[in-house]
């Protein structure tokens, strides 16, 4: 008896049922995960995607009906290739997401780190700004004990030049001093020049302090400033004025000096700790012991009234009256060129200004005295237009 053919298949219905089955799970799984995967901008084409593979299960399950027919399987075949298809296109779409996740990730710690830095700029500042506002605080405070405050006298003479000084108790109260005795003598100028120049011949005598701590004491002095051939009897009064001191001027005693007594001591100033100017006026007995003092040798008597001045006299008086008046203008003219001076450019390259400049410069070191501390500026600005004047020209610069 003849063994009967059997056909074998390896790809049959029940391979097909099994396969479907795992692929519905696959499918399935793939759904549930697909919904975390869903990046701003992109849920569009995800939607798409799942609607694709929903309608693509619902095809498989219909396939499943027909699974006798052999034209089924082929169309369950191609099926399976298109759903393996889209489930790589879905892996595509994850892979870029997963990128795409791991690029913000990447991003939000740089941000972190950025801001962290931050933080300890600010931080750092913050310290800074501390540093800056107690540095301030010092620096109101000490502004604040610095109230400054002047000095004025005015003399019933206008012809008589006067200058007010304040010297500290401890210093001219030990003995002769030699910047005290420059002062008597002219040498020293507590003021500035040009502002002596407005002042001089005025009758008027100005000292501006720009500290007046809280517990110092200084003693006043006041001197006619004129040479001692023009001299004459002057009554001087005068008061302080200070920012604390606006509505309530601290008025100065009135004294009379002479041509043989031509300063004196006015008396004692204390700052109390309201910075309020205490004026305590000098005895006649204290104002004899500072000359004997501050100049070492006994004080002239105080001049007994004299007659009236003969007609000789007074013409010798309008003629030194005359030439304090010269002297006056010279001044106001110095101050007039020196002013002048100041206000044209020293770097012009131009040389618009050069011939102005040179011809100022050259008159005013001839009218400014030898030790004048404005001769610096003016010097200074002389070398500098010859300066300018020999690069134009292309010579030498002169030496200074």
């Amino acid at each position: 008896m003849r063994a009967r053919r059997r056909e074998i298949n390896i790809f049959n219905m029940s391979l097909l049922d099994i396969l479907c089955g795992a692929l519905g799970a696959f499918c399935f799984m793939m759904l549930v995960a697909l919904p975390y995967y869903k990046p701003p901008g992109s849920a569009p084409e995800l939607k798409k995607a799942q609607e694709e593979t929903a309608r693509l299960m619902h095809d498989l399950e219909q396939m499943k009906e027909q699974m006798r027919d052999p034209k089924s399987a082929e169309d369950m075949s191609a099926l399976l290739e298109r759903l393996k298809a889209q489930v790589q296109a879905l892996q595509g779409q994850v892979n870029i997401l997963t990128a795409e996740k791991e690029e913000l990730q990447r991003r939000a710690d740089q941000l972190t780190a950025e801001k962290q830095q931050l933080a300890t700029e600010k931080q750092a500042l913050q310290v800074k700004n501390q540093e800056l506002d107690e540095a301030n605080q010092k620096l109101q405070a000490l502004l604040a004990a610095k109230k400054p405050f002047t000095i004025m006298a005015r003399a019933d003479d206008s012809s008589q030049g006067l200058d007010v000084i304040i010297f500290k108790s401890s210093l001219v109260e030990k003995g002769p001093v030699p910047l005290f005795a420059d002062w008597v003598k002219g040498q020293y100028d507590n003021m500035h020049t040009l502002r002596n120049a407005m002042l001089y011949g005025s009758g008027l005598g100005l000292f501006v302090s720009g500290d007046s701590p809280p517990g110092s004491e200084a003693k006043i002095f006041l001197r006619l400033t004129n040479p001692a051939e023009t001299r004459r009897r002057t009554v001087i009064e005068g008061a302080i004025v200070g920012d604390e001191m606006l509505s309530a001027p601290v008025r100065l005693p009135k004294v009379t000096l002479y041509p043989e007594r031509f300063w004196v001591l006015l008396g004692t100033m204390t700052i109390d700790q309201n910075f309020q100017a205490r004026f305590q006026e000098a005895a006649a007995a204290e104002r004899e012991a500072a000359w004997q003092t501050l100049i070492g040798s006994t004080p002239p008597p105080t001049p007994t009234p004299t007659p009236p001045p003969t007609a000789a006299e007074r013409a010798a008086a309008e003629a030194q009256r005359a030439a304090y008046e010269a002297q006056r203008a010279k001044l106001r003219e110095t101050h007039k060129k020196f002013t002048q001076l100041l206000r044209l450019p020293i770097a012009d390259e131009s040389g618009k200004n050069e011939a102005e400049i040179l011809q100022l410069t050259e008159d005013l070191l001839k009218d400014l005295p030898p030790r004048d501390h404005l001769r610096e500026e003016v010097q200074f600005r002389r070398d500098r237009a010859l300066e300018m004047k020999a690069k134009r020209e292309g010579s030498p610069s002169p030496k200074p």
